[in-house]
């Protein structure tokens, strides 16, 4: 028989809870993540169905060694460790106590509880060097940019009416990508897939060699030039714990042609395009100056089964070691 968690038996108690942005279907820990805790004698708490949406139901969660709570306000009671995907809430802040820990995707400028300790799983490095977290949810971004982009550029939703890929004798869609990093590089790849001719602009030359498709050297002028020739522009430019690049201003759009596309991957950090509002899943698009916007900051959630299985993977070697380290 499966029974409640005893408290003063574990090393430490991680609790896992429900995600309440709405439409934000993830959950920071799958069942596989749990049985890694367990093993080394951590304690496990799950909010009820927070695992739903990802495809994930209590039973399994159960099965692998965690005890599901049914409110936010026990798990944040018992627990030493809340490890979520977004920052925390107004209220869920309110139920921090101090010295508790948070791990948790917290992008410049995330109001933190009060007192609390907080580890910003973005930059969390990973035994590579590299922000396993950041990688692996760029990554995804990348992908879903260019399927979100080739739907808004449908003329229903907005866009000039292209097929990305064209047909035989009707060329293809012209997709820039201002960024070769992990997200760009994403996006490059699903785009050249999906037959779009790609043109990617970065500062940085080894990583536009390591490309195979046109690629520019990011200078002003460049910038300025492929604008007015994009039928979709994908901002992938970040650097981790600053704000984004800033790269087009409201004046740029004048350059491109009416019903362009535009997907600021970079909105959680302040947007490379000064015109891209904050958007959300349920709403992705919205028409500034006649070109087509999305600044979805949670991408990866439109995916939540993809993304917390890879995020889960990307983090568990961060959680062991703040449980570790109580």
């Amino acid at each position: 028989m499966l029974t409640a968690i005893s408290d003063s038996r574990a090393h430490m108690i991680v609790g896992i809870p429900k995600e309440t942005l709405p439409g934000e279907g993830r959950v920071a820990c799958v069942p596989s993540g749990v049985r890694t805790l367990r093993a080394a004698g951590h304690a496990v708490l799950i909010e009820q169905d927070a695992g739903l949406r990802s495809g994930f139901g209590d039973d399994e969660y159960i099965r692998a060694g965690a005890e599901v709570v049914g409110t936010a306000e026990d798990l944040y009671e018992r627990a030493a460790l809340i490890w979520k995907v977004l920052a925390p809430s107004t209220y869920e802040s309110s139920l921090f106590r101090s010295g508790q820990r948070l791990l948790a995707l917290l992008p410049r400028g995330a109001a933190l509880p009060k007192d609390a300790r907080a580890v910003d799983g973005l930059l969390w490095p990973g035994p590579a060097g590299d922000f396993p977290a950041r990688v692996a949810m760029s990554e995804i971004a990348g992908r879903l940019a260019v399927e979100a982009a080739s739907h808004v550029l449908q003329q229903p939703n907005g866009g000039r009416g292209l097929l990305l890929g064209g047909v035989a004798g009707v060329p293809p869609a012209e997709v820039v990508i201002l960024g070769a990093g992990v997200a760009g590089r994403g996006a490059a790849d699903l785009a050249l897939g999906m037959g779009a001719r790609v043109t990617v602009l970065d500062t940085s030359l080894p990583a536009l060699r390591a490309l195979r498709t046109t690629t520019l050297v990011a200078t002003p002028a460049a910038i300025e030039r492929a604008l007015a020739q994009a039928d979709v522009v994908i901002a992938a430019v970040r650097v981790p714990g600053e704000p984004a690049p800033r790269l087009c201003r409201a004046a740029h759009l004048t350059l491109m042609q009416p019903g362009a596309v535009v997907v600021d991957l970079s909105i959680a950090e302040g947007g490379a395009f000064e015109t891209t509002p904050h958007t959300s899943l349920h709403e992705p698009s919205v028409i500034v100056n006649g070109i087509v916007h999305i600044g979805v900051p949670n991408f990866a959630g439109a995916v939540p089964r993809t993304a917390s299985v890879a995020l889960s993977h990307a983090w568990i070697g961060c959680a062991m070691q703040l449980v570790a380290t109580q």
